[in-house]
């Protein structure tokens, strides 16, 4: 199984926290090409809120996936 949420590139607009460094974001079209072959059970983008604290505090631009293996 596999389960990621990350922050997309969207994120660096928002302005809210997460990395400053392109590379570190990823798409959900990215994510999957380099997962293929997982059942995906979960794989969105979406904005949500995210309430850690000092460090990102507002919206946020993420992916989310599950993956099983066949």
């Amino acid at each position: 199984m596999w389960v990621l949420e990350a922050y997309t590139p969207r994120q660096l607009a928002l302005g809210t926290g997460g990395p400053k460094d392109l590379d570190m974001l990823v798409s959900l079209e990215t994510v999957k090409s380099k997962l293929a072959g997982l059942d995906w059970q979960i794989d969105q983008e979406l904005d949500r809120k995210i309430p850690e604290g000092t460090h990102h505090s507002g919206m946020g631009a993420v992916v989310q996936i599950l993956g099983k293996a066949h």
